[in-house]
């Protein structure tokens, strides 16, 4: 562990020195579109990163905190857990279409807001030990997942086009999926820890926290 933990630091920081190196202006001089680019930079990626976070402590933890509770005395079988990943799978399916017609009627921002709020209560849910109440929380999941993977995104692009930003797109969308393989391997070492120390529902409990900073962020 303390091996892999070195050598994807040292990774980690090679990758940030190399994108900065390569962003900067070649004169050496920033230029008014170079620092609108980075404004807009500043303003979505911290708030994708902690969303996303808070995505990557969840999974892999589903199977294990709903195999560890206990239902009229008995553990909770194989297919009883696959009918909760179902509950969440068809949430998405089955709601995703309309959340993403509500998420441009209303805003992409307050689509990026109500993912939060409803990831947040997904991941409260698991504390529970009764039935309803986790098939509740996978619907939520479900619809928060819709949303994930489509409101921060259109907003960054609302945000470009009213900023007269769209030739910078292409650089941010880069470096928020470029960050996000790495807060993914940040996300297993942190989710691996709060399990150990809290549980199955402990990695939950510590995507609750990034949610509550990435939604201010995001507001």
């Amino acid at each position: 562990d303390k091996l892999f933990n070195a050598v994807f630091g040292g990774l980690a920081a090679t990758a940030v020195v190399a994108k900065a190196a390569t962003s900067a202006p070649a004169d050496g001089k920033p230029r008014q579109a170079d620092a609108a680019a980075r404004e807009l930079r500043r303003r979505f990626l911290p708030v994708f990163w902690l969303l996303r976070m808070a995505d990557w402590l969840q999974g892999p933890y589903f199977y294990e905190v709903y195999a560890s509770k206990v239902f009229d005395g008995q553990p909770a079988s194989l297919e009883l857990v696959s009918r909760l990943f179902l509950a969440g799978f068809g949430s998405t399916a089955l709601f995703g279409p309309y959340v993403g017609r509500l998420a441009d009627a209303r805003g992409r921002k307050l689509g990026t807001l109500c993912y939060a709020a409803l990831y947040a209560g997904a991941a409260a849910t698991t504390k529970s030990p009764v039935l309803w109440v986790l098939f509740a929380g996978r619907v939520l999941s479900g619809v928060g997942t819709s949303l994930l993977f489509s409101a921060p995104e259109a907003w960054l692009v609302g945000d470009a086009a009213r900023t007269k930003q769209q030739d910078a797109l292409g650089g941010v969308f880069g470096a928020a999926y470029a960050g996000d393989a790495l807060v993914a391997i940040l996300a297993g070492q942190l989710a691996a820890a709060a399990a150990a120390m809290r549980g199955p529902t402990g990695p939950f409990e510590l995507s609750a926290g990034f949610l509550a900073a990435g939604a201010p962020a995001a507001g």
